[in-house]
């Protein structure tokens, strides 16, 4: 499977897929293949499978049931094809749906709540995932054939659902439950920073001082409910931008984000996509988007060795890693003068920075 996979990388790298057949024959199938689905019987691997007179580009089968509907796009081009993937889940009860480009896989519990994104119970990427072995781990879980017909892959991804929502839900109340605890000036917190204060300066504080500090320091950092990319500003005083994570970016996931008046999406490389699309629409040059940038640029349709054709600028790029991403798309928001915000987080990936943890990049002219 490694090998199989390593041989993708450097396909996907010389840009050899053209189209959704390429994407199909050269990436799905050999990942199917490995997984040890028989990708010649098309009564288990199913081309072209018809739902209501529509056609979903693989079905995988068993006991002439479909478990699992897989909608392949070109390179690049998996961006909003969610809701035809769930229109062909409604009419079968598929329980489990994918949809690639070939490097991005996005895996789908139909049955789940919410909207398309809140019902993705995971991402794989072929290019920015660096665990190898984890890489090759999370497709025999979610793909493997004996767990796909057994019902365990289902019951993973359902687990991975759950706790999912249970981690979401823990770390919006954190910050209420916090400010709760300042309000009610909470004895054993002001113990906990007395003790402290005392042990550094031989001095203990009284009540009032600390929480008169702990709630102003309170308003001052409470950015999530006043800079989100729905809002129109902050409530209370903050900075006028934090622009550097507190860590690396690998292995990082965007929650949400907004670019001017444009919503990426949660792939950093969209950023790059949005900023470049605001600069042409303002009349800024290729040439003064090179010198403002380090972004590899070509003018017109590119998409070898990883380039990424934006069709509204006119424009390819070469895909970085999140942290050149993200310096590049802090430099397009200063150089149109337009508001960025990113919420992220770290995966649960043992090479993360911080796994878990939540946090906000911003910035505004």
């Amino acid at each position: 499977m490694k090998q199989v996979i390593q041989n993708i990388q450097n396909q996907i790298k010389a840009g050899i897929f053209k189209n959704e057949a390429t994407v199909i024959r050269g990436i799905i199938n050999p990942i199917l293949q490995e997984l040890k689905w028989p990708i010649n019987d098309v009564s288990i691997v199913s081309p072209e499978y018809t739902v209501e007179n529509q056609r979903v580009d693989l079905a995988l089968i068993h006991n002439n049931q479909p478990l699992i509907f897989i909608e392949a796009k070109k390179i690049g081009g998996a961006d909003g094809a969610e809701r035809q993937l769930f229109e062909y889940a409604f009419h079968t009860g598929v329980p489990i749906l994918i949809l690639t480009d070939g490097p991005t896989w996005h895996f789908f519990l139909t049955a789940g709540l919410g909207n398309y994104e809140q019902r993705k119970v995971s991402k794989i990427d072929l290019i920015e995932f660096e665990d190898l072995d984890q890489l090759t781990s999370k497709f025999s879980d979610y793909l493997d054939y004996d767990n796909v017909i057994s019902g365990h892959s289902l019951k993973i991804l359902q687990k991975e659902y759950s706790d999912k929502n249970r981690e979401i839900e823990i770390l919006k109340t954190i910050p209420a439950a916090w400010k709760k605890i300042v309000e009610e000036e909470d004895d054993l917190l002001f113990e906990i920073i007395a003790v402290k204060v005392e042990e550094l300066c031989n001095y203990k504080p009284n009540k009032q001082a600390v929480f008169n500090f702990l709630k102003k320091f309170h308003q001052v950092n409470e950015v999530l409910p006043g800079t989100g990319p729905n809002s129109t500003g902050p409530t209370g005083p903050r900075p006028s931008g934090r622009t550097k994570p507190s860590g690396s970016l690998g292995f990082t996931r965007i929650i949400e984000c907004k670019f001017g008046n444009e919503f990426p999406g949660n792939r950093w490389a969209n950023l790059i996509s949005s900023g470049l699309k605001i600069a042409v629409r303002m009349g800024i040059s290729f040439s003064d988007i090179q010198r403002n940038t380090t972004i590899n640029l070509v003018q017109g349709e590119q998409h070898e060795r990883g380039f990424k054709f934006v069709p509204q600028a006119g424009i390819s790029y070469q895909g970085m890693d999140a942290n050149k991403t993200w310096e590049n798309a802090l430099k397009l928001a200063q150089l149109t003068k337009q508001k960025i915000y990113v919420k992220f987080e770290w995966t649960n990936n043992p090479n993360a920075q911080y796994p878990g943890r939540e946090e906000i990049l911003f910035w505004e002219p």
